[in-house]
């Protein structure tokens, strides 16, 4: 009886732990993808830009980062942001609509955003992952300027006509 009791007590011990693990490590990502969220809605580029994921699009595989010093990549990030507003492209406002887990423990969040363009207004979706504490978008759907305000780096930004 004296065992049973001592494996209940360490069960009762330690199970709550890999629950409030769970749940901190929900929370941490919640508040990092919102405020990069944020930070795009309030048009702070510097901050957002702080918190993405940077890595490049020419073939390498995203975990492998950028090639690019800071400044670098942040100059580039800049003419991303540059190309944004030469299309009228703004954040409106975003949601968490869900957290998705994938193995057990690696979890995504399921956005909603809203963006204006010209003028007009379109709802989007995509997937985040929070990768070494940084904002990681890592699918969209249907945005076609995603890729001018997430932490893609190294690829051509295209002379565009502005809208």
């Amino acid at each position: 009886m004296k065992k049973i009791m001592v494996v209940i007590s360490l069960f009762l011990l330690v199970f709550p732990r890999f629950l409030f693990a769970e749940y901190f490590a929900e929370r941490e990502m919640k508040m990092i993808t919102t405020n990069y969220y944020q930070a795009l809605i309030d048009e702070d580029y510097a901050t957002a830009f702080e918190m993405l994921y940077l890595y490049d699009a020419n073939g390498r595989h995203p975990v492998d980062g950028t090639t690019l010093s800071n400044q670098e990549a942040k100059e580039f990030y800049m003419k991303k942001v540059a190309f944004l507003q030469a299309q009228q492209y703004k954040m409106k406002d975003f949601e968490i609509a869900k957290i998705r887990y994938e193995d057990g423990h690696t979890a995504f969040l399921e956005m909603k955003f809203e963006v204006e363009q010209g003028g007009r207004r379109f709802e989007h979706a995509e997937t985040v992952h929070v990768w070494e504490g940084k904002v990681w978008i890592m699918g969209e759907e249907k945005d076609p300027f995603t890729k001018y305000r997430d932490g893609r780096m190294n690829f051509d930004i295209p002379e565009a006509p502005v809208y």
